[in-house]
């Protein structure tokens, strides 16, 4: 009889649990979805609404050097930057996944960093951006699961899908400001937050190559090949030298020339580093008037190529 109570009892808590960890969850997912405008909402745009023709993809370096009215007006197109801060390409592969549930765009704009096939320390924590999408994106779980052995038994919670995110859900709700002049994705950098040498430095030593993110990237090709886009992979300005055989820029352009895929290499634009520091922000980013005189150039190229 004891073991019985025991057992009821036990019952209860569990049951209390799931209740509230379903009932708080399912809190922050409608408030998550209401957020329209600043980080969190411009990712949901890209995956549930947007249907330009032209998708930018990439890191922080993809969000802020490629500014969108001017690729659309020297193009002729749609163009929207789906860059975001402190990616790398797991997550450019898993929102492609899921632009193409609903559309195919005709060209898709890939930053790749002059270093992004190497080993990245910090593991693999930066996709908790995309676990709000979980449930509803299957074509994504198996990029988001990479996080650890148990991460398809965590994510039945609720709670813990967002359990990152309640002061950011919170302060989004209340607040309806934008990004400064933040326009179909492209947000300018404008403060400088670190003392740029007047001439560039070299690169640091390279890590080791990562092998799973070279996969991302030939599925990345992949996708945009099966789906029909015009896929085009760039290495925009930075503010290091680079050595010349700097194994990402090998690997890519050697995967590209097998594909047939075009790879600009612009790292080293004497437009950009023979001008020194006044052309950049920071030594990975391009500030906002060369992010405008950077998409002029990238686009224009794009142009004469066809």
């Amino acid at each position: 009889m004891e073991r019985s109570g025991f057992f009821w009892k036990i019952f209860i808590v569990v049951t209390f649990l799931i209740l509230i960890d379903k009932g708080i969850g399912t809190i922050l997912q409608y408030y998550y979805f209401k957020i329209h405008h600043g980080e969190q909402g411009r990712t949901t745009y890209i995956i549930d609404s947007c249907i330009s023709e032209t998708i930018i993809l990439g890191s922080s370096r993809a969000a802020h050097h490629y500014v969108s009215p001017v690729i659309s007006e020297i193009l002729h197109t749609t163009c929207y930057n789906a860059g975001k801060d402190k990616q790398r390409l797991r997550y450019s592969l898993a929102l492609l996944k899921m632009v193409y549930r609903r559309y195919s765009p005709k060209l898709i704009i890939l930053d790749l960093n002059p270093t992004a096939f190497e080993t990245n320390e910090n593991g693999l924590d930066e996709l908790s951006i995309l676990l709000p999408y979980y449930s509803s994106h299957p074509e994504i779980r198996s990029i988001v699961n990479e996080r650890s052995r148990f991460e398809w038994i965590k994510t039945y919670s609720d709670l813990y899908r967002f359990n990152s995110l309640p002061l950011k859900i919170i302060f989004n709700n209340i607040s309806t400001e934008r990004d400064a002049n933040e326009t179909s994705g492209y947000v300018p950098l404008i403060i400088h937050k670190e003392l740029i040498p007047d001439t560039p430095d070299i690169l640091p030593p390279s890590l080791p190559i990562d092998s799973s993110i070279i996969k991302c990237f030939k599925e990345i090709i992949y996708l945009a090949k099966v789906k029909g886009s015009r896929l085009v992979i760039v290495v925009s300005p930075i503010y290091y030298r680079l050595p010349g055989n700097l194994k990402t820029i090998e690997i890519a352009k050697s995967i590209c020339d097998k594909e047939k895929i075009p790879f600009l290499n612009y790292s080293q634009s004497g437009q950009f580093l023979e001008h020194g520091p006044e052309m950049f922000l920071d030594m990975g980013h391009l500030n906002d008037s060369s992010a405008i005189a950077f998409s002029t150039l990238l686009s224009n190229d794009l142009r004469n190529a066809h």
